[in-house]
Formats: structure tokens, sequence, C-alpha cells
């Protein structure tokens, strides 16, 4: 009915089995034939010799193309989309490079205009906005429905038309534009005085703001190549289980949230500062469908002042150092020890009378380098076990790395605060009372797990996927130290999160109730991308080829 060849039907039934869902094998059809179109359009610029070299490899070139392809469409992109990038930069491009083009087309073919975010939120620093959600119906199932982005004509994809719809999830998405907010009406051609979100913002009403915002508030803009919805106001369709988090702990662009809200089903990040529930003052950022009402904080609270995470320093803390938060981790300790000892010769020769010059000065290190008050005139780094306090983990959580404290300050500093995570992620315990079953890609030293059970919330299941051997001992130690019940599996390759992985892994432990991704490491560093630096999409796009695929399995055994 779909207008797919029998020999089509065939070579897909053959390599993916006769049980294989309906829409993986629209899947390999679609990368079928966007590779042998490919194919034939090389070919006809070969020799005769070289069509007899050509054909050795046939093979192996048809199925590089398809494996591409198939990635590229997993990841919500149109057959049409797919057939222009491959056409146009060849099948030999890396699968991050090709959606990199993709998307880069589409912010040059939608975008219209920017709209600004401010770091002032409610009631647990989020970001509010006031926008229309987007439009999601659900496919017609019916024998006699084809859906759009899979009825696949690649005569006329290659003649760059392009759809209407985007897919994700196989719910087609619509794009309409943007409206401007009455405060960028008011306020149309002025810039922000910085681009980058305010640390120190306070909670704001949101129709308070919008009217009648500071112009000192600091502010970024975030391109919008599309419109998209609020954390705040998830469409029905995208707001269903299994619910998804995505956190980012660690500084990335304004474009580079946009990228990750277009794979998103184009949600809006919500930012909030860290300060507001420990002594760390830092911005992370969340993408998710849980509802926002009914969240509360992890009690008993953690300590939201320096002084209180470390009362023994109050008495060697001289009045003039005004901190209240740290604002990093300062995980490299190169040198702090000789700044320490200059710093703090200079103190004690002053017997702690110092000129207001000499202040400042101390000051500016002190913030700079995150340094505390250890000991009369004496300053230092903040100990791995200071950090565990004030980011909620357990005592010792990294103690298997015991001997390398720079290490266990390097793997603290990318990890998520489990305290304003838990703010957010409250909302699971009335929804899934009996406890749950989660996916946490990327898992570091296991912030959400730790935050979850915090929030009392029971873990029936966790598959880990997390690449280093030292976050999964931390993890796994946490685990058994704690008495979980559950089952632990540990993954270290994501890529080897296949579908049937997948699926074996939801019979196993009954299905996912919730999947999780903290963007925090040096993991999802690109050196050599010099186009989005600091961030490798190459690894978020696995996460989003997860995502969608237990999205779409748990859609049909429900």
């Amino acid at each position: 009915m779909m207008s797919f060849s029998v020999n089509e039907v065939e070579f897909a039934l053959d390599k993916l089995g006769e049980h294989a869902p309906l829409n993986e094998l629209v899947d390999f059809i679609a990368a079928a034939q966007i590779a042998e179109e490919f194919e034939k359009e090389s070919e006809g610029s070969l020799s005769s010799d070289e069509e007899k070299d050509q054909q050795n490899v046939t093979n192996e070139f048809l199925f590089g193309t398809m494996e591409k392809t198939l990635h590229l469409l997993e990841m919500g992109f149109s057959e049409n989309e797919v057939s222009i990038a491959i056409e146009k930069f060849g099948s030999e491009v890396p699968i991050a490079e090709l959606a990199d083009s993709i998307f880069t087309g589409q912010i040059a073919g939608n975008y219209t205009e920017s709209k600004k975010f401010t770091s002032a939120a409610l009631r647990g620093g989020l970001i509010h906005n006031s926008c229309d959600t987007v439009k999601i119906e659900p496919e017609d199932c019916s024998s006699s429905a084809v859906p759009q982005s899979r009825n696949i004509n690649t005569g006329e994809s290659c003649k760059g038309k392009r759809p209407k719809e985007e897919s994700f999830d196989d719910f087609p998405v619509s794009l309409p534009q943007f409206k401007q907010s009455s405060y960028e009406k008011k306020h149309k051609g002025k810039r922000p005085r910085q681009d980058y979100v305010d640390n120190t913002s306070s909670f704001l009403d949101p129709a308070w703001l919008e009217e009648k915002i500071d112009p000192n508030i600091i502010r970024f803009e975030m391109p919008r190549p599309f419109k998209s919805n609020s954390c705040k106001s998830v469409d029905k369709m995208v707001a269903k289980p299994p619910y998804f988090f995505y956190g980012n702990v660690v500084n990335m662009s304004p474009d580079c949230w946009a990228k990750v809200s277009q794979f998103l089903y184009g949600i809006e990040p919500e930012f909030v500062n860290t300060q507001f529930f420990s002594a760390l003052s830092r911005i992370e950022g969340y993408v998710h469908n849980l509802p926002a009402g009914n969240r509360f904080n992890i009690l008993p609270k953690s300590p939201l002042t320096i002084q209180d995470a470390l009362p023994h320093t109050k008495k060697w803390w001289p009045s003039w150092d005004t901190r209240k938060q740290l604002s990093c981790m300062g995980c490299e300790v190169n040198g702090v020890s000789k700044l320490c000892d200059r710093l703090g010769k200079i103190v004690a020769d002053s017997r702690g009378i110092l000129s207001p010059d000499q202040q400042k000065d101390i000051f500016r290190h002190c913030k700079t380098s995150n340094l505390i008050w250890v000991g009369p005139y004496k300053l230092g780094l903040a100990e791995p076990g200071h950090w565990e306090l004030i980011l909620g983990y357990p005592l010792n959580h990294t103690k298997a790395l015991e001997n390398d404290s720079s290490r266990r300050l390097q793997l603290l500093e990318q990890s998520f605060q489990t305290d304003t995570l838990g703010y957010h992620l409250s909302v699971l315990k009335s929804m899934c009372p009996g406890g749950l079953t989660m996916l946490s890609v990327f898992s570091g030293i296991g912030g959400a797990v730790v935050t979850l059970h915090r929030l009392g919330i029971h873990l029936k299941g966790v598959v880990s996927v997390e690449t280093s051997e030292a976050r999964q001992s931390i993890l796994r130690n946490w685990w058994q130290s704690t008495g979980q019940t559950g089952e632990l599996v540990l993954i270290e390759d994501i890529q080897k999160l296949t579908s049937k992985k997948l699926e074996n892994l939801i019979d196993k432990l009954g299905g996912f109730d919730f999947v999780i991704c903290q963007n925090s490491s040096s993991s999802m560093t690109g050196p050599d991308d010099d186009r989005l630096p600091g961030f490798d999409f190459s690894l978020f796009y696995e996460f989003v080829r997860v995502l969608q695929r237990v999205r779409s399995m748990m859609e049909r055994r429900s």
C-alpha cells in the first residue's frame, strides 16, 4: 500500500526478519532507495573499466550509505532531507557532519527571529516563556493511511522539495512561525548587555518580568529556527511516558541549545541557578517532557552557603570576603598551592589588616580560583568531601578514586547538583508510587539515581550507559552500599543499544518509565569541531536515536 516493490519488501524482510516492526522495515527500504539512487548517479560518469572496478565494491558502498541513512532517519530527519544531504556531500561524510548540514539548512530555511530568555524565573529558577505550543497529532494507523514522512518517492526527493512536516518518533510536527512577546515588540532592536545567563538573578513573576523587566538583568539570545514548546506547556502527545529528561551542567552556547531543542520535540529548555538549592552557584539547563506542577524540594535540604556547608571555616573567614556560594569547582590544582602560599603570606604579614586594594586583589583570586579559608591567614581548595556535601552526594561517594583528588574533583564538577535536579524530578514520586525503571545515558557518577533515591523513589531497574570505568565503579559501589533491590545493568557503549538490545532490555525489565541523559563531561567535547566547540553532537544524536526507539517501542506495547 506504500507503493514499495515486491523486491524491496522481500529484501527488507530478508535482512531484518519477518518479525521486524513496520517502521523499521520502512526506514530500511527508504535507506535502500536513497543509496541506490545515489549509486546510479555516481555510476553515470564511470567508464567501462571503472564500472568493472566499481562493481566489486557496490555492496559495501550500498550498505555503508544505507547505514548512515538509517541513522539520519532515526534522528527525525525526513527522507527528502537525507537524500539531498547525501547527494550534496557524499556518503563518505561522517554522520555527524551530514546531520549538521541538514540542521544548518533547516536554520537557513526557517529562521525568522530570536527569542530572548532571561535567567530570572519563578520558584526554582525556572524560565517561563509565553508562546504557543506545537500542535502534534497522532498518525492515522488505519490500513489505508500512509504516514507523510514515510511516503517515499526518491524521484521527487532529489528535486529539492521540502515536506510540510518533520517527523519525531513517528508523530508529524507542524512548524509554524514564532510570535513576538510583548517585551520584544517594545524593545525591538535593543541588544542585551551580555550574552550569557545571569548567575545572580532572583525569581520574578513571569507577567511582571515581561512588562517591567530590569534592563540591568543579564540576558542572552537563543535563535529559534522553529516554533517550540516551553517545558511548562508541552503538548499532550509529547508529554506522555516514557518521560525523558536532558540535562546540561556545563556552559553551552544558545546555538547549541537551539539545536538540542530541535531534536527534542521543539521543547524550550529551562535554566536554573543551583544557588537556590545549594552552596554552589552554577547555571544548569534542562529539556524534558515532565509536568512542571507539584514540584517539591528534597529534604533535608543541602547547605545553602559556604559557611553552612563548611562551618569549621567560619572562624577564619574575613569580613571583607562576602562570598556565600562557590561559583566553580576548581578541579585544576596545578599552581594553586603556590598562589595560596603567596596570598596567605600577604595576609599573615599584615596580621589580617589589609588595604582596600589588597582586599580587592585577594578577593578576586579567591573568587576566580574558588579558594576557601582553611586556617588562620591560610587559603586552600575545597576538598572532594566538601564538594560531595555541596552537590548532595553521600560522603566518600567518589572514594574509589581516593588517591587522585584532582580526578575526583573533575568528576564531581561534571555532575548534577542533586537538590536542583531533585526539584525537577520530584513530580515522578506521585506519578510512580511503586517505583520506576530508568534508562540513564551518560550516567556519570550516578547523579540521577542518587537524586531519585534521595526523593524516596524505588529504583526497580536501572540501565546505565557510561564509557568511564571509574564512573561505572562509583555507581556500582553506591548501588551495593545503599542496598538497592532493583537490577542494575551497566553498558559501556551507547552504540551497543541497538533496536534488538533495547527490545531485550524492555522485555527483561518490563519497559522504561524514564529516560535521562546528562551532558557534563569531556566525553561530550569535540575538539576537532570548530563550528560548535565544546559539544560533540555525535553522542547527542545517539541519545536522540535511543530515546526515539524507546518511545516508539513503548508506544507499540501500550
